[in-house]
């Protein structure tokens, strides 16, 4: 039951609207309310004078009036002119509204009753002493906000039509619902699904704040985006070019005097996750002196539900609006999916971006024109590259902020794709903790290496293995050209950036910026070691494609498998690794049913996807005339893996036994190196199982254990073991 006394502050302020707001109400912007306030207590007194007349002329409920009594009202209208007065005050023009009154009427194009109607569902919000008189007037002291029918009443249009008109503004289709400034009051869903006139409304609490001084971001639109402002200066990498140059047309601020145009196109910047456009979009803005209120998609999408994401794009619109800043949806191309999540939220977000008046990017990787989608709303599409080494470099050595000499930054710019600034920031983070672990308050280069590997590694986990790196060039045993043409896909890519860019070739041949190696020769050559050597040298982590989980017999599954992966990759830096890649790269057959058809397409569709591939793809095979010559035609490096002949044998049973195991005097590896025509991965099995073998007698890792070892790996083998070919060490064989 509501207390039978006035509100409190009414007593306390019995000459005006009340001098102390509610709790947590900025003085300086209530202050600024206060005369529309006056204005809209004039209205009230006219109401219940008007609502007292109605109720002298019909017979009165016994209980009417008994929650909120006639004194109550007198009291909290003790501040409010006589009814002669309120008209006659109410006949004269309005005074000058609030400044951010007047800024979102300019900004949502809201006219005079839709400002009026604003207002009055403002007042409980700033003044509790409007929640009582509003019970009084809707005759119910539990509907404490005003309804349709209570808004019309007070600001009384003075005609039919006019009164119609009014109705329409404050439902669904008009602006203050639509664009997110008034809302259904909370638990008054049932009331909402009722009549439009029984409909109690609300300011959306974000607008409350804004009204009363309030800056800060929207709390639903902070969780999935953020503000940022312009930067003290632009970025050097962006100096616009060709289409670029329109971007800034779009962005540039009105000249002083200028009027900000009507509606400003949509403009889609489409390209690869290294391209940078989240990074290209703030430069822009920075330059422009815009700020940019950037929103994940796919984090909004995979959060909330189609509701729930159509209420927070409404949100982020409205946000971007009371900021001034430029609206960035990054991930947009996540709601182009055929899902129907997605398409449900595509369809609000069509609807919500056509009558944004605002500058509006959209960020995404598909091909899609947003003219179509958007007409008649003006829009277009703007198609970014892969940022070159040169391009990131620059980014680097300014977000690193001198803690790299410029050669080191050029490098780990040429290595690593980070181009968005978040990415680079948290490196110099990590970086600077990793230093701090150690006691040092500055990052050394190999932190710095260490960090952006981490920050860089792709979203592969599940789609591929990550392999351990153990092995460096010292421990691979090759022929001096295999070993030098390794060394040279190294500098392949450590180099792009001279070759490319600065030398003028990247104009000349239309290359890609990744690489792709075919590793061929027999099992136990050392493939997957020397893929694991060159990720090392290069600082990234290496991955190995799980073809069981990846190759599928169902039609178009595998390429969808791939195209996980390649996507995923696209995000980070990593060398794949596809082992025993003629499973997948086999040579395309003569199409003779349906299953040979859709065969060839899954090559084709690999070799395509490989040459947009922007970092290293090793594959491994156990020969080369199992390939398609097509995609032969295509690598950038074939490197033979041939079986060692005795002088590389000899040097890999030497690496193979380690400096710390226990070799006897009488282990002859010259011997076993001459006689066995091994490769290297079985020369390690060998060394491997003759340790285990001394170990379980307590002795140190003998000849008798070599000739037994090498006797087990001839039978995986399935070779016959003769006595010849152990000479004199054949009775070792005999002994237990």
């Amino acid at each position: 039951m509501s207390p039978r006394s006035p509100h409190p502050r009414a007593r306390a302020a019995p000459s005006g609207p009340p001098a102390e707001a509610s709790p947590g109400v900025p003085p300086a912007g209530l202050a600024d309310l206060r005369p529309a306030l006056v204005r809209l207590d004039l209205r009230l007194r006219l109401a219940v004078e008007a609502f007292r007349d109605q109720l002298a002329e019909r017979a009165r409920d016994p209980f009417r009036g008994l929650y909120i009594t006639e004194a109550d009202v007198d009291e909290l209208l003790a501040s409010v002119p006589a009814a002669e007065m309120a008209r006659q005050s109410l006949a004269r023009p309005a005074a000058a509204a609030a400044p951010r009154l007047e800024r979102l009427a300019r900004l949502f194009g809201l006219d005079a009753f839709e400002q009026d109607a604003l207002l009055v569902c403002l007042a409980p919000d700033l003044d509790l002493r409007y929640e009582r008189l509003y019970a009084y007037l809707q005759d119910d002291a539990t509907r404490r906000r005003p309804n349709v029918d209570l808004i019309l009443r007070l600001l009384s249009p003075a005609c039919l039509e006019e009164r119609v008109e009014a109705r329409a503004a404050l439902g669904p289709g008009g602006r203050l619902i639509r664009k997110g400034l008034l809302t259904v009051a909370a638990g008054d869903e049932a009331t909402a699904q009722g009549s439009l006139l029984a409909r109690p409304l609300r300011v959306e609490e974000r607008v409350v704040d804004f009204l009363i001084g309030s800056d800060e971001l929207d709390a639903r639109v902070a969780l999935f985006g953020q503000l940022l402002r312009p930067e003290a200066e632009p970025e050097a990498w962006t100096t616009p070019t060709g289409p670029l140059v329109g971007l800034g047309r779009v962005l540039e601020p009105p000249s002083p005097g200028g009027v900000e145009p009507a509606v400003r196109p949509i403009v889609y910047l489409q390209g690869p996750p290294s391209a940078g456009k989240r990074a290209m979009a703030r430069a822009a803005c920075t330059a422009a002196r815009r700020a940019l209120l950037l929103v994940d998609v796919p984090a909004l999408l995979a959060a909330t539900d189609e509701r729930a994401a159509a209420a927070i794009l409404t949100a982020a619109v409205r946000e971007a609006l009371l900021q001034d800043a430029a609206l960035c949806l990054d991930g947009f191309d996540r709601l182009l999916a055929e899902d129907p999540a997605a398409a449900s939220c595509r369809a609000a977000a069509r609807r919500i971006l056509a009558e944004h008046p605002g500058l509006t990017l959209l960020l995404g990787e598909a091909r899609w024109e947003p003219a179509v989608w958007l007409a008649p709303h003006p829009a277009v599409r703007i198609e970014l590259s892969t940022l070159g080494p040169t391009a990131r470099g620059q980014l680097w050595g300014r977000r690193l902020n001198g803690h790299l000499p410029a050669q080191d930054v050029a490098e780990l710019a040429a290595r690593f794709r980070l181009v968005e600034d978040e990415s680079i920031r948290a490196v110099a983070a990590e970086a600077l903790s990793r230093a701090a672990l150690r006691g040092e308050p500055q990052a050394a280069p190999e932190d710095l290496r260490a960090a952006a590997r981490a920050i860089a590694t792709p979203p592969l986990e599940g789609l591929a293995n990550r392999v351990e790196l153990r092995y460096g060039w010292n421990d691979i045993v090759l022929i001096p050209d295999a070993a030098a043409q390794l060394r040279e896909l190294c500098a392949r890519l450590r180099h792009q950036a001279t070759v490319l860019e600065r030398w003028g070739y990247g104009r000349k041949h239309a290359r890609r910026a990744g690489a792709t190696a075919l590793f061929v020769g027999p099992p136990g050559t050392g493939k997957t070691m020397a893929a694991e050597i060159i990720a090392r040298d290069l600082g990234l982590d290496l991955y190995r494609i799980d073809l069981s989980a990846t190759v599928s017999k169902y039609i178009g599954e595998t390429e969808k498998n791939l195209e996980r992966i390649f996507r995923a990759a696209d995000q980070g830096d990593a060398v794949l690794l596809f082992d025993e890649a003629d499973a997948l790269f086999g040579k395309r057959s003569e199409v003779r049913d349906a299953h040979d058809r859709y065969a060839n397409v899954e090559v084709a569709y690999l070799l395509q996807r490989l040459e947009t591939y922007e970092g290293l793809a090793i594959l491994t095979s156990n020969m080369r005339g199992n390939m398609d010559e097509a995609f032969i035609r295509r690598l950038d490096a074939v490197q033979e893996f041939p079986l060692p002949e005795e002088p590389e044998r000899l040097r890999i049973w030497r690496l193979a036994l380690p400096p710390e195991a226990p070799v006897a005097e009488d282990a002859d590896v010259e011997f076993l190196a001459r006689k066995f025509k091994l490769a290297g991965g079985h020369i390690r099995n060998i060394a491997l199982t003759a340790g285990f073998l001394a170990a379980a007698e307590g002795r140190s890792i003998g000849m008798k254990h070599l000739v037994k070892a090498t006797r087990r790996e001839y039978q995986k083998l399935g070779k016959l073991v003769a006595e010849a070919d152990f000479e004199r060490y054949y009775a070792l064989l005999r002994e237990s």
